[in-house]
This record gives structure tokens, sequence and C-alpha cells, in this order.
């Protein structure tokens, strides 16, 4: 599409994180052809549609490097008891999960990322084929990984037909601007040392970027030291696969030598704040981490773990769970926080040169929050309205590719009602079973 954002307060997000006060921007076909002041914006614009944006801020769409889109039926469930991974979460992927089941979740948590002002996920599930197809039809940027264990609940039931299965997802990149395969084994404790490193060798070889849960568990933590002396961090460095094409979701218990070896090997680590303190493991060493260069994203992780796909609400607990274990609250400030789910994540996943920035030449994937909330009101300093007073509520258009997709909070591409019908209908073998666990 071709249009013009005018009287816009721009956080560019750029090396330099420059602000425009009033600026333009202006959208022709899917990049960005214009950034600047409004008073330089070309003549030759003014035929193309115009957007006052006099009371909003203009960002780059937000990007969620991690989630699990296809369990939206998880939600609310067991999550006050205690051992819900194996009363709930396991005994009904495998009794429940369906590919239509995955699908229909997956529509109803993109909807939710996109009125969220989320522009882009790394996924990891079961069923990721149908879940892509979801993606693509909703204009929503996916890099989606099926979940590889030895014993899978789901869809693949060995490590090698999971693998099999990731192989394929890598066809469905072709020709398609919305989607992009990862890879995505589930944790060092579920799968063994040779699928990893047949992982590995295969992201290297595909150029792609390889994604798994890592230094999570209390259990973990205890297995490795007994098996092998060693942490989750330290193992998978002992096996040479500790590398940059890595995005280690969680780490929440490090040691001084694993955050030496993150950085070193230059893995990204996916921060879940929401999440990590909802089931009480600990708060990641993020600060310690930013310290020592190590390259942190933030994820919502899924609407089962951390129950909204917001990541609003990320962006404030990391800062604020930072300060409160360093009992500093100048640490990590709001401007540090801003570009973990916008140019360091487009970074990460190697789309740096492509995404996270509003820049010319660039695709346009915008967010465009309004100040006209009474919490985002006064707009005194606008990186602090993003992460410590702004919310859902205040999204008021998300552009993906430069199609409009969120327009005054409404979705574009998808009826909600629909899609919370069809998922409904899909979930009721689910619930039925749920209900007997309860």
């Amino acid at each position: 599409m071709n249009l013009v954002f005018r009287h816009a307060q721009i956080l560019t997000e750029d090396a330099n994180q420059s602000i425009l006060q009033d600026g333009s921007l202006v959208i022709e076909g899917h990049t960005i052809a214009f950034v600047g002041p409004d008073a330089e914006l070309p003549a030759k614009y003014a035929a193309f549609e115009v957007l006052d944006c006099s009371d909003c801020l203009l960002l780059p769409s937000l990007i969620n490097c991690h989630t699990h889109t296809g369990m939206v039926a998880f939600r609310s469930l067991g999550d006050d008891v205690a051992d819900r991974l194996h009363r709930f979460l396991l005994p009904l992927e495998k009794a429940c999960m369906t590919g239509r089941l995955a699908a229909s979740s997956a529509s109803l948590a993109i909807a939710e990322m996109q009125l969220a002002g989320i522009g882009c996920a790394v996924d990891m599930y079961y069923y990721e084929k149908a879940i892509a197809k979801r993606a693509s039809e909703m204009g929503f940027r996916l890099f989606g990984g099926e979940t590889i264990m030895e014993e899978s609940p789901c869809n693949s039931k060995t490590a090698e037909q999971g693998l099999s299965y990731a192989e394929d997802l890598r066809n469905i990149e072709k020709d398609n601007p919305y989607y992009q395969a990862v890879y995505a084994p589930h944790a060092p404790y579920s799968v063994s040392s040779s699928t990893l490193k047949a992982i590995h060798e295969k992201a290297h070889s595909n150029q792609t970027k390889w994604t798994m849960h890592l230094s999570e568990m209390d259990f973990e933590l205890e297995l490795f030291a007994s098996q092998y002396k060693m942490t989750p961090i330290a193992y998978l460095e002992s096996l040479g696969i500790l590398d940059d094409h890595l995005l280690a979701v969680h780490c929440i218990h490090t040691t001084d030598e694993d955050i030496a070896l993150l950085a070193q090997r230059q893995a990204t680590v996916v921060h879940c704040p929401g999440a990590n303190a909802k089931s009480a493991k600990g708060v990641a060493r993020v600060y310690d981490m930013l310290g020592q260069g190590v390259q942190v994203c933030l994820g919502t992780d899924g609407p089962s773990s951390g129950n909204t796909l917001d990541l609003f609400t990320q962006m404030k607990l990391c800062a604020i769970l930072q300060k409160s274990a360093q009992k500093d609250r100048t640490l990590l400030k709001a401007r540090e926080v801003l570009p973990m789910v916008t140019s360091v994540a487009a970074r990460a996943l190697g789309m740096g040169d492509r995404l996270g920035s509003l820049e010319e030449g660039k695709e346009a994937d915008i967010l465009v929050l309004g100040l006209d909330g009474p919490n985002t009101t006064p707009c005194l300093d606008p990186y602090s309205v993003l992460v410590y007073s702004a919310g859902v509520q205040n999204v008021r258009h998300l552009f993906t590719r430069g199609e409009w997709i969120v327009r005054d909070r409404q979705l574009t591409r998808s009826d909600l009602n629909a899609l919370r019908e069809e998922f409904l209908e899909s979930a009721q073998p689910f619930f039925a079973e749920a209900r007997k666990r309860l």
C-alpha cells in the first residue's frame, strides 16, 4: 500500500535510537520509502493516503522471540497446581492434541499478538505445518519450529520423526514472505546428544536458527550436575554446539561461567519474565548477561505459561524484576528494554537488515500506539511510557509488510468471533478430558 504517516513522534530504533518529534514516514508498497521531519516530506508523496498521527507514537512492530501458539487450550488450566506438567500438559497433549486444535489455537494466539502490536514470533510446538498455514493467511511473520523430543506425545513420536518433520517445514519457506523454519529441540534433558548434534549441523548447513529451553528447571540442573558434573549450558559447550545460531530460552539458572560461555559463543538468550515469575522458577540474571555482552531478547512463552501473549507486560517485568533483584532502580533503563523486542530481536533472528527499525529501505512492519489514553498521558519520555505505562489497549494500528493488519484496533484479515467459535468447537474433546483431571 502507499501511505503517509504525518506529525508522529517516531522511535526509529536505528543504531542511535533516533527520535523524531514531528516526523513523517512513507510506506510505498512493502517498504519504508521515507523517514524524516514532517517539514522535509517530499512533495512527490502528495497523492498518497495520509494518516494523521499527531497523538501517536510510531515504532517498529514488536517481535516475540518465544511462544507456543498451539497451546491456547491450556490457558487457565491448573495455573496454581504444583505439578501441572505431568498432571495436565503432557497427558492432555498425548490424548487430545490434533492438527485442527493446534491450528485453531494458533489462530487465536496470532490474533491476540497482532492486537497487542506483535507482528512476528518464534513458535515452538507440534503440527507446525498447520500453524504455518494459519500464520501466512493472517499476515503474521512466523519463525516456526516443530518440537523435537526423543519421546514426543504428539504427531512425531520419535526424535527422528520430529527432525524429518522439521526438514519438511523448510519447503514452506519457498515464495512465502511470512514464514521461516527453525529447528526446535525441546530441552537438553529430553533430547539426546546425538540428536542435538544433528540439529546443530542442520541449522548451520541451512543457515537458520535453532531454539531450545535451557537451564530452566531445578531438576534439569540436578540431572546434569549428577550425570555430567556440569551445568546444561556447559554441557552444550562440551558437545561443541553452543553457538550464535542458538536462541536459548529462559536461562534462569546460570553461573558466572555459564554467562561467560553464552557471551563467548554469541548465543542469544530469550528471557520470559512473566512465565518464569508465575512458575516460581526465579529471575534470570539479565543485568549480568547484558553486562557481559550477551544478546537478550524477550518472549511471552505460551498461553499456558505466561497466559497473555503481551510484550508490554514482559518489557515492564523485565525492567522492574532486574531493578528489584539488584536493589537499584537506575538499572536496565526503559531505553535499553525496547530493543529487546525490536532491533535486537530482529538481529537475533538474522533479520536486522529487513526488520526491527524504521529506516528507509526496510520492510514496513510498523506499530502505531495511541497516546490519547489516560495511562499514556502525559508522554514526557516515550520509552518510559512504552515500558512502564502502555498496554495492549493503546495499540491503534499494526502494519506488516506494508499491509494494514490492525486498523483502529480491529483485525483486517480475520474475524475474531469466527476464530473463537472455531477454537471452542475444536477444543470440546480437550475440555471434556481436562475436566476429568480437575
